[in-house]
């Protein structure tokens, strides 16, 4: 980098962490905002009563509600000042603010779910790939209808199959955990879908590689290990980065099996204020995610690219 952006960008991040320090000393309290909550809310609702408070860097909020009526009386601290948010767009914001917490969560797991299921799938694929394209017919037969079945079925009919038809065939194998259920049929779906794009990665590298492989003294083992594979990593990033983005949309399926993903947290928020906004913030995180992951891989193809 530019020695004098890097001076600027230096500056920026002092200027916007010594800002964020001032605005997070002068906030006012949470029990003051708590304290201004209206009490013919808190008396009306009696046993109805809720109050959140939530303590971001800059800023406190703090709503108290009516649960049987959903009235609510909802005040912010900032810069030393509290203000009402009761009314209009502002009102609004609250509501997302509120609801973030939970959304950041649901996203951790999706985000979690999608890694390690794409991690493992991707793990294991190159042995279902090279057992595809291996001369021992039996080997080849039995990838064959793995990855036939796995990319044949869709992957919520797998999702249940895992969490409730399991259990029916044999109690043994009950999963309780919904993240390890959701983990397994994720990852064995996606081990048949990369396993098709590593066959097709490795047979696009010339004969001749492993002609010349096997005029050095070379086994077929080591020369897929030593020559073969690593030459077909650089053609697999794209594609692999297609199933990473598909994987990461398709996490929103383990909602079904209410295990608490983005989608579900977003539903049951929706369900509870009775109210569809949350869905925006749920659809920008879904966005920004899937921008940040599309980014890397695009860094990763070109730093690896064939042409490079």
């Amino acid at each position: 980098m530019n020695k004098k952006i890097l001076i600027r960008v230096l500056i920026a991040a002092a200027v916007i962490i010594s800002a964020a320090v001032v605005m997070s000393l002068s906030k006012p309290p949470i029990e003051d905002l708590t304290a201004r909550i209206s009490p013919e809310l808190i008396e009306n609702a009696r046993t109805s009563y809720s109050e959140t408070t939530n303590n971001y860097l800059v800023f406190n909020i703090a709503r108290g509600r009516n649960v049987r009526t959903a009235e609510t009386d909802t005040y912010i601290g900032f810069m030393g000042n509290i203000f009402q948010i009761n009314d209009g767009f502002a009102n609004s914001m609250a509501n997302i603010l509120f609801w973030l917490p939970a959304l950041l969560n649901g996203t951790w797991v999706t985000v979690s779910l999608t890694i390690v299921s794409v991690s493992a799938g991707l793990l294991y694929s190159i042995f279902i790939a090279l057992g595809r394209i291996s001369k021992f017919k039996p080997l080849s037969v039995i990838c064959g209808a793995y990855i036939f079945f796995f990319r044949g079925t869709p992957l919520l009919m797998q999702l249940f199959f895992v969490y409730y038809g399991l259990p029916m065939i044999n109690p043994a194998l009950t999963i309780n955990d919904k993240f390890l259920a959701a983990f397994i049929a994720f990852s064995l779906n996606v081990g048949a879908y990369a396993s098709e794009i590593i066959r097709a990665a490795i047979q696009s590298i010339d004969k001749g590689q492993f002609e010349a492989s096997h005029a050095l003294g070379l086994k077929y083992g080591q020369a897929m290990r030593l020559i073969i594979i690593p030459q077909s990593i650089r053609r697999l990033i794209p594609p692999v980065a297609n199933e990473f983005i598909m994987v990461l949309k398709d996490a929103s399926l383990v909602s079904i099996i209410a295990l608490s993903d983005l989608t579900h947290t977003t539903r049951s928020i929706s369900s509870s204020s009775s109210s569809v906004l949350v869905f925006i913030p749920a659809m920008i995180i879904y966005l920004i995610i899937t921008a940040l992951f599309t980014f890397v891989f695009n860094k990763a193809e070109k730093k690896f690219s064939v042409y490079h």
